[in-house]
């Protein structure tokens, strides 16, 4: 009888510890195994003063562990406001990818500081989006006396999250503008034309859900039975 309570309690052990460990890597997974990357496209641009360039936000992003999808972006994008004027910002496909679902956009740009932000969510999150596209284009505007100057175009003040209300870590690749008389401008494509609020329509994935608690703890509960089990059997 002693050698079955032995028994059973080491099968019980065996499974708390089970679940602690689960429950503590499917949180950590969910967290920290996955990240956005913005890239500033090109990364070197040129024109000449008095021209229109465009640049493009790039973000590559897998989503979460088990296939979480991305449900919002936010981003700031600082600029020299004395070498370029923020025209525009237009708002790319990226959450666009995987389920159909809404996108809203808002934006924010403060020409005197040199800085402009940029929200966007799936409305609803439907699985969320993953994959590598354009997230905005800036429309800008040399300044007429800018010859000789470079602005950056940095990315900063990130903020993404998952479906699941994890937060992603975020890597930056900045680029700058280069004003120069005798160049042509060597820019971003220009943006194709959308409306925010917009529907978009995917192929659907990125809607699997991370290792959840309730199946942890079915897994326990399982080996805790088969314990009592063969406690039962041997009394």
């Amino acid at each position: 009888m002693g050698r079955v309570r032995h028994l059973f309690a080491v099968v019980l052990v065996a499974a708390l510890c089970v679940s602690v460990g689960a429950a503590g890597f499917a949180g950590t997974a969910g967290a920290g195994d996955s990240a956005t990357i913005f890239e500033v496209e090109p990364a070197d641009a040129q024109a000449p003063p008095g021209e229109t360039i465009h640049v493009a936000i790039v973000m590559t992003s897998d989503g979460g562990y088990g296939g979480v999808g991305v449900e919002r972006v936010a981003f700031g994008v600082e600029y020299d406001s004395d070498v370029l004027a923020l025209e525009e910002i237009t708002r790319g496909p990226w959450f666009e990818q995987d389920n159909e679902t809404e996108i809203v956009a808002e934006t924010d740009i403060d020409d005197e500081e040199g800085y402009a932000f940029i929200d966007q969510y799936r409305d609803p999150p439907d699985g969320g989006s993953t994959g590598q596209d354009r997230m905005a284009t800036l429309t800008f505007t040399v300044a007429d006396d800018a010859h000789g100057e470079t602005s950056p175009v940095n990315v900063t003040d990130v903020e993404s999250e998952l479906i699941n209300d994890w937060p992603l870590q975020s890597f930056t690749h900045n680029g700058t503008v280069s004003v120069d008389d005798d160049t042509e401008v060597v820019g971003a494509s220009p943006p194709e034309p959308v409306e925010d609020d917009e529907t978009a329509d995917g192929d659907g994935g990125a809607d699997d859900e991370p290792l959840s608690g309730f199946g942890i703890a079915a897994a326990v509960a399982v080996l805790v039975a088969l314990a009592a089990g063969v406690g039962y059997r041997r009394a």
